[in-house]
């Protein structure tokens, strides 16, 4: 593994390479995840990519404001990223939050992605859940009065109980950064912003066909509001749901068989499936 800081947008951006042969993979990490949180999957597809992870913005090691419209922020800095390492359209993964920046990459910047695996994008603007809504609600307001643990206990409660399945030896990195500052970063800037974010699904289907975007499930999270926004995704797009091995986390909880999956994904959007 390779490290490298890289100047982005009136930022620093914290990045971790991997491989050496074979085309560009752009992991953009959900929540609070740090670069290592997804290096088993990394170093996997390492073996026939060159993969990049990096902290978002605000988070860890990586630094700069993100601004009023966070997404579009965290969408040029993966853009910055990806001009840093090749002039050829990338292979972008994100998951959560991840898939929310990676489908405002492919919008704000076509020619950079060729194909987007977005893994259960929480997006209001695919399913209306006003149930959901009304706890994030909770969440937000927890956060604004300060009770952070509260608010990150009570987000990760949302939509019920999940199955908690996981590869043997199946783990994150550990983590490095500051946890507590983590949460206010996340609270000030990457939850409200995916709450606010207009993206809609039109924008979507009217990227060029250059740029193919292939919405994912979690096994084990089929039927919660994640996975519905990728199953309406789907449909919007006229596919298939693609479903992962794992839930919402599998790319960190199942690394290899999501490795597995991933490639054949690729493949597929590749030969124009």
């Amino acid at each position: 593994m390779r490290a490298r800081t890289i100047e982005t947008n009136g930022g620093q951006l914290y990045a971790e390479f991997r491989g050496e042969h074979g085309p560009v993979v752009l992991i953009v990490q959900g929540g609070l995840s740090e670069a290592g949180a997804t290096e088993q999957l990394a170093d996997d597809l390492a073996r026939d990519h060159q993969v990049i992870t990096y902290d978002r913005r605000g988070l860890s090691r990586s630094s700069g404001p993100a601004g009023a419209d966070a997404m579009a922020t965290h969408a040029d800095d993966a853009a910055a990223l990806l001009t840093e390492v090749t002039g050829e359209r990338a292979i972008v993964i994100g998951p959560s939050i991840g898939a929310v920046i990676g489908l405002n990459l492919a919008v704000r910047h076509p020619d950079k992605v060729g194909v987007l695996i977005a893994h259960e994008p929480p997006m209001p603007s695919l399913v209306r859940d006003p149930e959901m809504e009304a706890g994030l609600d909770q969440v937000a307001e927890l956060a604004d009065g300060g009770d952070l643990g509260a608010a990150i206990r009570t987000f990760a409660a949302l939509g019920g109980p999940s199955v908690d399945s996981r590869e043997d030896g199946a783990r994150p990195a550990p983590t490095v950064g500051d946890g507590q500052a983590n949460l206010k970063a996340f609270f000030r800037n990457d939850f409200p912003a995916v709450r606010r974010s207009d993206l809609r699904a039109e924008q979507i289907t009217a990227l060029p066909a250059t740029t193919a975007v292939v919405p994912t499930g979690g096994g084990d999270s089929r039927g919660r509001w994640e996975w519905r926004c990728a199953q309406q995704l789907a449909r919007e797009l006229g596919r298939e749901l693609t479903e992962l091995p794992g839930g919402h986390d599998g790319l960190v909880s199942h690394p290899w068989s999501s490795a597995t999956t991933l490639r054949r994904l690729i493949a597929e959007a590749d030969d124009g499936d």
